[in-house]
């Protein structure tokens, strides 16, 4: 990049030959004796040859221009972006020596793409369990953070009005859908994606992944079990994991390995209030038989939904349903 004077010089002689061959279309009656001599001599053939050997001989010239006009570009892009923002800042990042210098802090973090966000602040040294109930913003904030995560380590800038982390590797394994084509079910990919991340942790760089809803396409027993192991390998390896979860009995099992937050709301007769902002500890409550009634379900249907659920709280054991004629 600093050669890039040498680099135009290099290939000024194209602009002037190129500017040559452009002045028959402005000329004269005058001038077609000229063009009949430059048929005759193969004139613009001759031009042509000589820009190719000045190109193909001042090739990395011309890659570096390129390289130039690209940063210069993406400078310009970054700055764009950088002036739409309400505030933003530049992150400070620090290489990790060992598993517990891993960590990320921010202070009043959003989304880039959500009008009037909630902000949130955080200082994480070791893997994060989110729990809460449906629609609260426990997929968003970790999307949140992996979004900054990246721009931090890319383009220098952080939407928050402080970050601080280590360099890491960021893996997600978020939004997954089942594979036709490759007739792999919903299961089969998020292993997968799930063994993506397993198999990058490494001792020289550390990972910093983000899991939404760990192994939500299996039996609810097989995907705690699962589920705990896979956390507790990432847990304990060179990683600060991020994972989203509805099983609250993963807050119990790895409560050793990983700090539990929440997300939380206040439910009232008609409606469903969220305040999107990260508390302290595993959450307490729960929406999704709510959420049916607000959508119109028969209200019967909704009570004894609601009744089977506390009835199971308390003991245990789920009821058998009498067949109707």
């Amino acid at each position: 990049m600093k050669n890039i004077d040498l680099n135009l010089k290099n290939l000024k002689n194209i602009r002037r030959k190129s500017i040559s061959t452009e002045q028959k279309s402005i000329m004269s009656d005058l001038d077609v004796f000229s063009e009949y001599a430059n048929l005759a001599f193969l004139r613009e053939l001759i031009t042509y040859d000589k820009i190719k050997n000045t190109i193909i001989r001042n090739k990395e010239d011309l890659k570096e221009i390129y390289e130039y006009i690209g940063k210069i570009d993406a400078l310009i892009a970054i700055a764009s972006f950088r002036d739409s923002l309400e505030f933003y800042s530049k992150p400070i990042l620090k290489k990790s020596n060992s598993k517990i210098d891993n960590h990320i802090s921010f202070k009043d973090i959003y989304h880039p793409l959500i009008k009037n966000p909630a902000l949130n602040s955080g200082n994480f040294y070791k893997g994060v369990l989110l729990t809460g109930s449906n629609a609260s913003g426990k997929s968003t904030f970790i999307k949140t953070i992996a979004i900054n995560a990246i721009l931090a380590q890319t383009i220098y800038t952080c939407l928050a009005y402080e970050y601080k982390s280590s360099y890491f590797n960021i893996y997600t394994s978020m939004a997954l859908k089942d594979d036709i084509h490759n007739s792999e079910s919903y299961y089969i990919v998020e292993i997968k994606s799930l063994k993506r991340i397993l198999d990058s942790i490494n001792d020289e760089i550390p990972c910093l992944c983000f899991v939404d809803e760990i192994l939500r396409g299996t039996n609810t027993v097989e995907r705690i079990a699962s589920s705990s192991e896979v956390l507790n390998f990432i847990g304990n390896n060179n990683t600060l994991c991020f994972a989203a979860t509805h099983d609250i009995e993963l807050t119990y099992i790895l409560e050793h390995i990983y700090d539990n937050y929440h997300f939380e709301e206040t439910i009232t007769d008609d409606d469903i209030k969220f305040d999107y902002k990260l508390h302290y500890g595993r959450a307490q409550t729960r929406n999704a038989i709510k959420l049916l009634e607000f959508m119109g379900y028969d209200k019967n249907l909704v009570e004894k939904a609601d009744k089977r659920a506390k009835t199971f709280l308390n003991s245990g054991v789920w009821e058998s349903e009498t067949a109707s004629i």
